[in-house]
């Protein structure tokens, strides 16, 4: 029987480029491959293998790896991964093909997708699939990996059911009914809460109960509807639109959140789901547990001021009050003599706003360490935009230049990992991206901006106005933080 050897190959991308190896050998023309190599018998899958390839290869790490394509020759059987850059430094290089000079060079190129196959790649049929699906492989990417191109944010619904009796903490209404049952709400007002477990994200902390994503063709009542009935085992009513907040956690991506209160409940609350919460509660509505996901307490908050300005005597339904709180307020300006539709504005002007942001001011660095953790991330890394004069410092060698970084110890803050780098003084978040280690942990990269008063040993300046042989990634950094983009809406 004739043995087959498995190996792996990586669709390195960068930007809009393709990272390649320009292989110059003795004795035979110049060509070109992808990074990867050989499965070794300690890699725990293809992928694995993969990423200890461009860790050994390039001292790369990458986001999420999608499988393209297979490669069958004889002997030899090869799966094709596509990925995105997120660092690059060579002088991690260790694999033995580059410390062996007698074997020849591999000199790092970034090519256009549609230019590599008319280049001499070796195999000549992987640089065809490469040209062939030059727009198809980034789009598949951007999918996976929120990266550059159309922005499609999650949607979070959230149905806030709210019960305006005496209820302690950790009871469901005793009859069965309704918990809000068109009632305005009235002062001891509580909200059900579930306390996080098994989902990867928060877990151990309290989330408003029934949340959820957006589905493909639901409407967001239709959300809030089937969360409900999942999440709780209850049937809800006449679900109304209170407040939709923009927010976007530390480090993270932004979301919408649509909050909801329904004007009927059917049903005792029970935890349908345990394997998702650990546990259901009512808290008051103005006293959350300490450990509640940030941007929900917000939304309880902007639902409160929301449902405390209901005038008792009027539905308590958001359509029928702005009717009739208008129309009232209009007969009122009719007698003094106003035009009709002037007490619509103050109206409106002083209700609270159905529009929040939340998280939008620059984080620190302990609101973005938490919520590495929060989201699960099993390892933090840091890098340095460090700015002598007007330019940015970076350490450089023959072929690439990169972002000084480093990833944070056990127990050690961002602030003193940042320290290690380079003597910093008040540093400013630049951007975050995610990316897979090579040993396989989920990662986020953090990036800060600082002003320097001197270069650190080995750091040297890029020319100006330019972002050097910067990863894609590093470069968008430095272009955010030279624009002053950095996640501050104050003054805008």
């Amino acid at each position: 029987m004739t043995s087959v050897r498995h190996s792996v190959r990586a669709i390195l991308f960068d930007g809009d480029d393709v990272v390649l190896f320009r292989r110059l050998r003795p004795g035979r023309e110049p060509y070109w491959i992808t990074p990867g190599g050989g499965v070794e018998p300690t890699d725990a899958s293809p992928e694995a293998a993969l990423r200890r390839e461009l860790d050994e290869e390039l001292g790369a790490t990458t986001g999420p790896a999608l499988h393209v394509f297979t490669l069958v020759e004889p002997g030899r059987l090869s799966m094709v991964f596509a990925c995105r850059l997120v660092s690059l430094d060579l002088s991690r290089r260790s694999g033995p093909e580059f410390l062996e000079p007698d074997i020849g060079l591999h000199q790092v190129r970034r090519v256009r997708p549609e230019e590599v196959r008319t280049l001499s790649m070796v195999p000549p049929e992987l640089g065809e699939f490469i040209s062939a699906n030059a727009a198809t492989l980034p789009a598949l990417l951007d999918a996976a990996t929120y990266a550059p191109g159309r922005y499609r944010p999650v949607v979070d619904v959230h149905l806030l059911l709210i019960d305006g009796g005496g209820l302690t903490d950790g009871r469901a209404p005793t009859d069965g009914g309704a918990l809000t049952d068109g009632r305005v709400l009235t002062d001891g007002g509580k909200v059900l809460l579930g306390r996080r477990r098994g989902t990867g994200y928060a877990d151990g902390e309290w989330q408003i109960m029934p949340s959820g994503h957006l589905e493909e063709g639901e409407s967001v009542v239709d959300t809030a509807v089937r969360e409900a009935r999942e999440e709780l085992g209850v049937e809800v009513d006449g679900c109304e639109v209170v407040h939709v907040m923009h927010h976007r956690n530390a480090g993270g991506t932004a979301r919408i959140g649509i909050f909801l209160v329904a004007r009927s409940v059917t049903g005792t609350p029970v935890n349908a789901e345990p394997h998702k919460c650990a546990e259901l509660a009512w808290f008051p509505l103005d006293r959350l547990p300490e450990r509640t996901v940030p941007y929900a307490r917000a939304g309880v908050e902007a639902v409160r001021r929301a449902l405390a300005a209901t005038p008792p005597a009027l539905p308590a339904t958001l359509p029928a009050l702005a009717a009739a709180a208008a129309a009232a307020a209009d007969a009122d300006a009719a007698n003094a003599g106003l035009l009709p539709g002037a007490a619509d504005a103050a109206l409106v002007a002083s209700r609270p706003p159905i529009l929040s942001l939340h998280g939008w001011d620059v984080p620190d660095s302990a609101d973005l360490a938490a919520e590495a953790i929060r989201a699960g991330f099993e390892e933090v890394t840091v890098c340095l935009l460090g700015r002598l004069d007007d330019a940015v410092l970076v350490l450089s060698d023959d072929e690439t230049d990169r972002l000084p970084a480093t990833v944070v110890r056990p127990g050690e803050g961002v602030a003193a990992a940042l320290a290690r780098l380079a003597p910093v003084g008040e540093v400013t978040f630049a951007g975050a991206d995610d990316y897979v280690s090579p040993r396989g942990l989920a990662g986020r990269r953090l990036a800060f901006s600082a002003r320097l008063t001197e270069a650190p040993e080995g750091m040297v300046p890029l020319p100006a106005g330019s972002l050097g042989r910067l990863p894609y990634g590093e470069g968008v950094f430095v272009r955010r933080a030279s624009s002053g983009l950095l996640y501050d809406l104050s003054g805008r």
